[in-house]
Order: structure tokens, then C-alpha cells, then sequence
């Protein structure tokens, strides 16, 4: 394959694992420890907040302590996958042939 077509091939998987990866976890709350939808779930119950420990209330969303992280994850995850397709679309090397012994 082409130097041009692998390294397009590579930057399109790396933005497109990236993205997804991202939006999986936005998907899930991890950036949130007590999102605001649990809070105002549990106001509709008639609770003040979340109780996260005994006597502790969170009446404010409370970011989750791997937050600050996520993007670095993102990034590695895509430079990842762009880097298997890259190595993976390579030219395919001859392999080198064993001297033959004469009997």
C-alpha cells in the first residue's frame, strides 16, 4: 500500500477510535462521580441530594477523580489503533531463504 493511503488509513482510525472511545464514556457518566441526573432523581424522592458516605450529602455534581484523565486516554487509545493500522498495512517483507546443506 502507499506511504499517503496508510498514513490517511492510520489518522482516519486513530480520529475514529478516539471519538468513539469519548463517546462511549459520555455515554456512561465516567467524568461524573454523582451526576446531576442522580441528584435530581433523588430530590424527586424527596432526599436533599446523594448520600455518598454515611451523613454525606452531594447537592452539587460531583466530578469523578479519573475526570481529568479521560483525554489522555482518548488520545493513547486512538495513537494506538493508528499505529496497529500503520504497522499492520505495511509492505510484507521476503522472508530469507536458509542455505541448503549438500549432502
Amino acid at each position: 500500500m502507499r506511504t499517503p493511503v496508510r498514513i490517511f488509513a492510520a489518522a482516519a482510525i486513530a480520529l475514529a477510535v478516539g471519538v468513539a472511545v469519548m463517546a462511549h464514556d459520555r455515554q456512561i457518566g465516567a467524568e461524573w462521580a454523582v451526576s446531576a441526573e442522580q441528584i435530581a432523581d433523588a430530590q424527586a424522592y424527596g432526599k436533599p441530594g446523594v448520600e455518598i458516605a454515611p451523613g454525606r450529602m452531594v447537592v452539587e455534581p460531583l466530578p469523578s477523580e479519573q475526570a481529568a484523565r479521560l483525554p489522555l486516554k482518548w488520545v493513547l487509545l486512538g495513537l494506538a489503533a493508528g499505529a496497529a493500522v500503520l504497522v499492520g498495512t505495511g509492505r510484507r517483507r521476503a522472508s530469507p531463504e536458509k542455505p541448503r546443506r549438500s549432502r
